[in-house]
């Protein structure tokens, strides 16, 4: 599959850009989160980090939320990385948001980035000063789409399997419950 993406890619012109031509993005002062005591009700606003937990909790905060549509929330100082596509708040001023520019795939554009696995050990602002000016290699519209869905529909087919995995793996704690009983 990689192969055939590859070449599909390869074989098309190609136009040379930075990543500052792709993305335009914005600072979340206006998203900040006032109160940090989060609830666990999944029926509010979610604040969000980009490092491993994502979701820090969620607040009934109802002004100051990012509604605009789909984002990146990249951590300027650990880099990491989420695609989001509903309404949030964020915990930290060191979060960029990013969106695209015309004719670019944000999804696209994230995979990208997540598959050069970015990651620092300096305590610095990274987006500014090396990421924005990153050359990399843009395929048209047409193929930004179609590789960012295909990327989607195995991201689609882990998350089903793991839920199978899950469900399996209760269905024979429940068996084991009532076979040794």
């Amino acid at each position: 599959l990689r192969y055939q993406l590859y070449e599909q890619i390869l074989n098309h012109e190609n136009e040379y850009v930075q990543v500052k031509d792709t993305l335009n993005y914005e600072q979340p002062t206006k998203y900040l989160v006032t109160n940090t005591d989060y609830s666990s009700d999944i029926s509010l606003i979610p604040v969000l980090t980009a490092n491993k937990a994502f979701v820090l909790g969620y607040t009934d905060e109802e002004f100051g939320i990012y509604d605009k549509g789909q984002c990146i929330i990249f951590d300027d100082f650990t880099m990491d990385i989420k695609f989001v596509n509903f309404p949030f708040k964020v915990k930290s001023s060191a979060i960029k948001i990013l969106t695209a520019k015309p004719n670019v795939n944000l999804k696209f554009i994230f995979e990208y980035l997540s598959f050069l696995n970015l990651s620092s050990n300096e305590h610095k602002r990274h987006y500014i000063s090396e990421i924005e000016t990153m050359e990399m290699q843009l395929p048209n519209y047409i193929q930004q789409t179609y590789v960012a869905d295909f990327l989607a529909s195995i991201d689609d087919k882990i998350k089903t399997e793991f839920e199978i995995h899950t469900l399996l793996l209760k269905q024979k704690q429940y068996l084991l419950a009532n076979l040794f009983i």
